[in-house]
């Protein structure tokens, strides 16, 4: 057909297309748009955190937090953030950056109390809109049916992984793209358990990727919601034990075989990877301790509960907080609050170590030794660290601690108020079968 027969829209087509092809190229593709977006490295981010005590300088440093979170928005580092400007004095820095988190999904009403040496200016708008916030999150964490246990991230994560194994030049892009365009509460796990794309890359496909593989087949969104009835009526008996229990989400993640589960300031994070326990699990990877930590689906409940009273805890006693005694006390009000809760009582290795009499008197004394240390590393969090003792004993220490006080208390209400509250960590230790341990030697 001669050009001149076209009919003349059709000419008007064939004229604009070009144009129409070159706004296309000059306009972002979706990767290019991810590739843009700044996602720190928290081992870099965080490298002269230690030295802020020394310096002084939270206002730098916070700073350096807010624009390193200029694209991810986590809730956690704002929140991080805003502490740092409590202790440099900024106040309106510290309301602002909370209203911030809140609208990233920090959930957690009693935040104002965590911030060391904020200064509260109740006729500020910009603080009265603040507390109407927060006032409106506890009533709404005040109600168990608040509870949910959210999958998204785990359902969506599967067609990451398959492009990142298919594409392992470009792994680490893929899962950078999984935490921007995910559910939001990946910004903060991120932040609190990936810390950089490296670590991901490195567990899920560079060590474990037969592993990750076999859990997208074993993970069954299905299993996990007939765990949830359960786990809510654990939740209504601890309500009928401490009134002012507050129930935030749980989100079931795709962690790198580093934790069963974490509390932070949006709710509650349990690691979907670390629920695969079975005879068919391969271990090709995995180190001992994920062998033995990967637990099976029906621990999750347990965890669960665990986890929330973490959430719960609210402690004021600013002189021991950094303590062995305290970081102890702290894991094991959890378990003893499970045990209590559940009305399953505790059974594990680590109880059958301490019930050998030689056992206890040489661990008791060990703890003894280190209680006022900021040196947890012989009692918690030292799986595969530790060869002479079974790894996390602290926990065991803390959960018979934690029972012995409350066994022994008159007001029960009023012990699992303490055990989640304290302003004297060495009251509750006075108050249990082990005050023994604050005795001096002759």
């Amino acid at each position: 057909m001669n050009r001149r027969n076209l009919p003349r829209v059709f000419i008007f087509i064939i004229l604009l297309t070009p144009f129409l092809n070159s706004c296309e190229s000059g306009k972002e593709t979706d990767k290019e748009v991810i590739n843009r977006l700044f996602l720190p490295d928290l081992n870099l981010l965080y490298e002269d955190y230690e030295q802020l005590d020394s310096t002084g300088a939270y206002n730098t440093f916070a700073y350096k937090l807010v624009n390193a979170n200029r694209d991810l928005k986590s809730s956690e580092l704002y929140v991080e953030a805003a502490s740092l400007y409590a202790q440099a004095g900024q106040s309106d820095s510290v309301a602002i950056l909370l209203h911030k988190a809140i609208d990233n999904g920090m959930a957690n009403p009693k935040i104002i109390s965590k911030l060391r040496g904020v200064k509260i200016y109740k006729d500020k708008p910009l603080w009265q809109d603040l507390q109407i916030r927060l006032d409106s999150i506890q009533l709404q964490l005040e109600d168990v049916s608040h509870y949910s246990m959210e999958i998204g991230s785990m359902t969506l994560f599967w067609d990451y992984f398959e492009r990142a194994s298919k594409d392992t030049a470009n792994a680490k892009d893929i899962f950078k793209e999984f935490i921007f365009k995910g559910p939001r509460e990946l910004r903060d796990f991120y932040v609190v358990r990936y810390i950089n794309l490296n670590n991901m890359y490195g567990q899920m496909i560079n060590a474990s990727p037969d592993y990750f593989q076999y859990l997208k087949n074993q993970f069954n969104a299905d299993s996990i919601n007939t765990l949830k009835s359960k786990t809510a009526g654990w939740m209504r008996s601890f309500k009928n034990i401490y009134p002012k229990a507050v129930f935030p989400k749980v989100y079931v993640v795709p962690g790198i075989l580093n934790s069963g589960g974490t509390a932070t300031e949006m709710g509650m994070f349990v690691g979907g990877d670390m629920y695969g326990k079975s005879d068919a699990m391969p271990t090709a990877g995995l180190t001992n301790w994920q062998k033995e930590a990967i637990m099976k689906i029906s621990d999750l409940p347990g965890l669960t509960i665990h986890e929330l009273m973490h959430f719960q805890q609210n402690y004021q006693d600013t002189e021991n907080s950094e303590t062995v005694l305290a970081q102890v006390i702290s894991e094991g009000v959890c378990d003893f609050l499970v045990e209590l809760c559940s009305g399953v009582e505790l059974k594990n290795s680590n109880l059958m170590y301490l019930g050998d009499e030689e056992n206890e008197q040489r661990i008791m004394n060990e703890f003894k030794n280190d209680l006022f240390s900021d040196d947890n590393s012989k009692w918690l969090y030292n799986g595969g660290a530790i060869n002479d003792r079974p790894h996390d004993l602290g926990y065991t220490v803390g959960y018979l601690i934690s029972k012995s006080y409350y066994q022994l208390a008159a007001d029960k209400e009023k012990a699992v108020f303490e055990l989640l509250n304290t302003n004297d960590f060495l009251s509750i230790l006075k108050e249990s079968d082990y005050a023994f341990l604050l005795e001096r030697d002759l």
